[in-house]
């Protein structure tokens, strides 16, 4: 069996009577929602919904959302994720884009998923369900589980379709990490039209729950985590507000045993202030939509150790991670672009056979971000292949840069990014989100030189309160430069 759906039915009746979902008011037990997932998924089928067919679902997190998830997966179609956040304009292009069959949306996000050709809202389509069982569901490994758009952190957003190996992969190595147990109750609070998702599936495999949360309140948010939260999901930028909204200790979260975060770098400095707050639950996941959230993991004891705090842990069983070389060498251990191998690099991009090979070498998938294995098989990422600059003659990866000046206790955020210039071909410079008191960028350039010597060390500094961010929350490199330099390709004068 490959279709990760499979993972809903698991000890059904062991786990019939249990809650699976709480939202506000409503809680669906196991039994509940596998039978409301069975009637959706019927449905789909009877408005002429075929294996294959892709459907878009555009809303904020609910249980309507986790029902329509699990029906479009268990209706052997291909869930088309699209954040409300979006915006209606690139909503619109990715539905283009996709081809869907259908789009679902609950009521609050009708305006932002952008122009639909089949839309059905979520409060209409299940307020009524007609009692019908679902066809068999279809197992093949390359069959597409999802269509997913990236970030667009580097570029124009690309649609990726993951296959039922890649999502199982995933699946089974996000139980490994966490051991999750019908006692789990996982606070789904990040989107589940990103990585939150995947959580939805183990935990409910477990027997155990998931608590919807639609808005990152920061109230509701450190509720829920005092009461009966013991996994949580969460951007870098979400903890970091958490941890300036009131005083608060590991004692206030009984329960709580991993607090995991990924989609952005965390400075070693802010890691250790979030132990200090929530106890040593900080776990983080390396992932991307080409190789979806388990590449490696960094579990919490490892964490909790100052050395480990720039890794970013492991690979996980069955998903071979190595370094391809300048050369065209892969190797377990020393520095180059991270490739990954195993079903969960079993991608592809929609409608780029061209971008898909070029993506290749030799079955491997490459990621894009060069790393650094060391001898204990830990990764270290130090930025993207494409993020180059070359300053002086000298190859600086802005990620490597961003680490030294995360590490100063007044940065909060930093983004490196090349500008052309007359003396040193690319100029180094960096945007930095820092506490409002402290605006001496002489002190945080002498200290990234002492950490990272003179040639990382950027020309200038932008002092800024906040870092711009995409509609899914991810700081662009292109966008910060654009912001400081409207046009970033007229060479600067060159500073000492």
């Amino acid at each position: 069996m490959t279709h990760p759906i499979h993972a809903l039915y698991e000890n059904a009746a062991a786990k019939a009577d249990r809650p699976a979902l709480f939202d506000g008011d409503v809680t669906l037990t196991h039994g509940q929602l596998i039978a409301l997932v069975e009637r959706a998924a019927a449905h789909l089928t009877a408005r002429g919904i075929q294996p294959g067919d892709r459907i878009g679902l555009c809303a904020a997190n609910s249980w309507r959302h986790a029902v329509a998830y699990l029906a479009i997966l268990r209706a052997n179609a291909v869930w088309t994720p699209l954040n409300p956040r979006n915006g209606a304009g690139l909503n619109s292009d990715f539905q283009r884009r996709a081809g869907l069959a259908l789009t679902l949306h609950d009521a609050a996000s009708a305006s932002e998923m952008g122009a639909t050709t089949h839309p059905l809202s979520l409060e209409d389509w299940l307020a009524d369900l007609p009692k019908a069982a679902p066809a068999a569901i279809l197992d093949d490994p390359a069959a597409p589980f999802a269509l997913k758009f990236t970030g667009g952190s580097t570029g124009v957003p690309k649609g990726v379709v993951q296959s039922q190996a890649s999502g199982l992969a995933a699946l089974r190595s996000l139980q490994q990490f966490y051991g999750f147990t019908a006692d789990d109750v996982n606070l789904a609070v990040a989107p589940l039209t990103h990585g939150s998702s995947h959580y939805i599936l183990p935990v409910l495999a477990a027997g155990g729950a998931h608590v919807l949360l639609p808005t990152p309140d920061r109230g509701a948010i450190l509720s829920e985590l005092k009461r009966r939260t013991t996994v949580v999901f969460m951007p870098p930028t979400l903890i970091a507000l958490l941890m300036g909204e009131t005083d608060f200790g590991p004692d206030d979260f009984p329960r709580l045993r991993h607090l995991t975060w990924s989609a952005a770098p965390m400075s070693p400095g802010r890691v250790a202030q979030a132990v200090c707050r929530f106890g040593p639950v900080l776990s983080s996941l390396y992932g991307q939509t080409e190789a979806p959230m388990a590449i490696t993991g960094l579990n919490a004891a490892e964490t909790a150790n100052p050395d480990l705090l720039a890794s970013v842990g492991r690979p996980f069983p069955g998903t071979p991670v190595a370094v391809l070389t300048r050369d065209g060498r892969i190797l377990t251990k020393g520095e180059g672009e991270v490739v990954v191998g195993g079903d969960l690099a079993r991608t592809e991009y929609l409608d780029a056979p061209e971008l898909t090979a070029a993506s290749r070498h030799d079955g491997w998938l490459k990621t894009g971000d060069i790393g650094r294995i060391d001898a204990d098989g830990r990764l270290t990422l130090i930025g993207r292949s494409k993020e180059l600059i070359i300053t002086g003659g000298y190859n600086v990866y802005p990620g490597e840069v961003e680490a030294a000046l995360n590490a100063h206790p007044a940065v909060r955020e930093a983004c490196a990014f090349g500008l052309p210039d007359a003396v040193w071909g690319e100029r180094l410079e960096a945007a930095v989100a820092v506490d409002a008191r402290f605006v001496d960028d002489a002190a945080i350039r002498a200290f990234v030189r002492e950490a990272i010597g003179p040639v990382r060390t950027p020309k200038r500094l932008h002092l800024m309160p906040a870092l711009p961010r995409n509609p899914v929350g991810k700081v662009v490199r292109g966008e910060v430069r654009s912001l400081l330099y409207p046009d970033a390709n007229i060479a600067v004068e060159a500073q000492p």
